[in-house]
């Protein structure tokens, strides 16, 4: 169950990063987000979402829906959204 967790936290942080939400400012930030961006849908991403036990639709999903507020929600708002979202999600 522990692992679960962690393989969680690990797509949510992706998500955030792929949002282009960061707490502090870094000039790799960018290329974190790119990154970011990439893995999601690789084959990669998908098994990390099976081993969180998470379906790779719902979770492109939640980045949709996420993404068409990122212009008034703060980062602590997002990351709080999508914790609710994927790792507290039984």
């Amino acid at each position: 169950m522990q692992e679960q967790t962690l393989w969680k936290n690990v797509v949510l942080q992706n998500v955030i990063d792929s949002l282009g939400v960061f707490q502090w400012f870094s000039r790799l930030n960018k290329k974190y987000h790119i990154e970011a961006k990439d893995w999601m849908g690789s084959k990669d991403f998908n098994l990390v979402c099976s081993y969180a036990d998470l379906q790779p639709d719902y979770i492109t999903k939640i980045y949709k829906d996420i993404k068409q507020h990122t212009h008034y929600l703060t980062a602590t708002d997002i990351r709080y959204l999508l914790y609710e979202q994927i790792v507290r999600r039984s």
